[in-house]
């Protein structure tokens, strides 16, 4: 770096007293001097506010907040972040940060700043005690706004992104549209910008019994953590609705094949959306993989009969 940016990180937090310490300490050792941790705690019923209290440094700011769920929470973050960073980073609460992370993703941004610019990375999955496991692969196709659509391929505890994108994620969206934050980042920045994945790990990304999703110890686990997620949400409907939010906040932005796109596959009004049959039977290859383009159209039929018999 020519000179160091200035940095925002942003944590939201839940009931996360285990590991809170050690990742803030992993990042407070690279941040520079007029950086800040800006942690929105979401309603926890633990000591994760205490903890974060007893650290005592000038650059975390501490907000108290009422539950909105992950997402959420981070949207939140966002839309209340200060547009004077020239990078704002995203944290989850229980990982550990290599020491060059911030170093590293700054190289990757520095030289785009007319552009909505993200940079995210892989991660080294190790276990709750640090143990290492395995990175997790690079991705099989480049980031592109057509598979955004219907996939997510950032994790958002690696996610960086630069003032121009942030500016532009700052639109007063309907929260409860929004279910995966990093996903919709991989969305709207892939639609006006430029995605930047880095194959090489940035941080160590805990699996333990409270992750949300997790990647779990190899390709069994993650599969398995992906099918309870499916049990318990209804995925197509998260995917439908945050078309729905992204089409009514940005539309007037796309240029005529991003349009295009969206109409081809969605039905859109000014108050619902449903899908179109030529999504279940289109030759494209929308997804990473093969082998994930079959669950998505079915879970998508799914939807649909089940939309369209209301």
């Amino acid at each position: 770096m020519t000179s160091p940016p200035k940095v925002q990180v942003l944590i939201s937090t839940f009931n996360g007293e285990k590991f809170i310490r050690a990742q803030i300490e992993s990042i407070l050792s690279q941040l520079p001097a007029d950086g800040q941790i800006t942690i929105r705690d979401d309603g926890s019923g633990d000591g994760t506010i205490a903890a974060i209290e007893a650290i005592a440094d000038a650059r975390i700011h501490l907000i108290h907040g009422n539950n909105l769920g992950f997402g959420g929470s981070f949207m939140r973050l966002i839309q209340e972040a200060t547009i004077e960073a020239d990078m704002v980073m995203l944290s989850d609460q229980d990982d550990i940060w290599f020491q060059d992370k911030i170093q590293r993703s700054w190289q990757a941004l520095a030289h785009l700043s007319e552009t909505p610019a993200l940079y995210c990375s892989a991660q080294r999955l190790t276990d709750s005690d640090l143990n290492p496991l395995n990175d997790t692969k690079p991705w099989v196709r480049p980031p592109a706004f057509e598979n955004a659509i219907v996939e997510n391929i950032v994790t958002g505890c690696t996610a960086a992104f630069n003032r121009k994108a942030l500016l532009l994620l700052q639109k007063k969206n309907d929260l409860t549209k929004i279910y995966f934050h990093d996903w919709w980042l991989y969305l709207v920045i892939s639609a006006f910008g430029k995605i930047i994945y880095d194959p090489q790990p940035s941080l160590y990304y805990r699996q333990h019994g409270n992750n949300v999703i997790g990647h779990g110890a190899g390709l069994l686990m993650r599969q398995l953590q992906m099918l309870k997620f499916l049990l318990k949400h209804d995925w197509a409907n998260i995917l439908v609705e945050q078309v729905y939010e992204f089409n009514k906040s940005y539309r007037h932005l796309l240029n005529e094949n991003q349009r295009r796109i969206i109409d081809a596959h969605f039905s859109i009004t000014e108050k619902s959306i449903s899908l179109r049959l030529k999504l279940f039977f289109k030759n494209d290859l929308w997804r990473q993989s093969r082998a994930h383009e079959i669950p998505l159209r079915i879970l998508l039929l799914k939807w649909h009969i089940k939309s369209s018999s209301r």
